[in-house]
């Protein structure tokens, strides 16, 4: 590949000035997510778009078009990237925990929040109206079924030992994500009473609250 296989030629023959810049990444899906993300970041979702998102990775503004059809399929992109490592990060944390199903509940709990804390703009885009139609996206799906299947386990392992209530459980994995999930939502914009953090770490408060939930599930350590 040349250098000037992707540039926009002028009338003349010569590169155009629109500053459509050659693409040069190993990966270029990957390099536009990352660049979607840095707009996300600092300057909100109203500034993203494929040219925005092409300027930022160094690429011309025609080269996104290899991947995505239009700003939607790009944050698909960013929500089933986020929902990949977030299924990776909840499956090295149950591995991790191999005892009761409180253990590993709390584990994945505290390692999801953890995931929400260093991973905001993910958060909001995995689980926003950013999209208009998830259903769409056969991949994203397929990510966040995999994001949610190590709670499913966790408690169909503990109902399987009489630790855990009887029901589906998927509708009680439901329940325990919709708490930690809250509570993730709240750290991130910064909703929490000052009072709370200052009184524990957050660390702390978010595993307390946690072994709540938990213990209503009928838990047992």
């Amino acid at each position: 590949m040349t250098s000037g296989d992707y540039r926009k030629q002028g009338d003349n023959g010569t590169a155009s000035d629109d500053r459509s810049r050659p693409y040069h990444h190993g990966d270029l899906r990957a390099a536009l997510i990352q660049a979607g993300l840095a707009i996300l970041a600092e300057e909100g979702v109203q500034a993203l778009t494929l040219r925005a998102a092409a300027r930022r990775a160094g690429v011309s503004h025609n080269a996104p078009y290899r991947h995505f059809a239009d700003k939607e399929a790009l944050l698909a992109a960013i929500a089933e990237e986020g929902f990949d490592e977030l299924a990776r990060r909840l499956e090295e944390a149950r591995a991790r925990s191999h005892l009761s199903a409180q253990v590993q509940l709390e584990e994945t709990g505290w390692t999801y929040v953890q995931f929400a804390l260093t991973h905001p703009d993910h958060v909001r885009v995995m689980f926003g109206s950013l999209i208009s139609d998830p259903q769409a996206y056969p991949s994203l799906r397929a990510a966040g079924a995999r994001a949610f299947n190590p709670l499913i386990e966790i408690l169909r392992a503990g109902q399987g030992t009489g630790t855990v209530i009887a029901g589906n459980p998927r509708q009680l994995a439901f329940s325990a994500w919709a708490m930690v999930h809250g509570l993730a939502l709240l750290l991130i914009e910064r909703q929490l009473p000052h009072d709370l953090l200052a009184a524990e770490s957050v660390e702390s408060l978010v595993r307390l609250s946690l072994r709540q939930h938990y213990e209503g599930l009928g838990l047992h350590a």
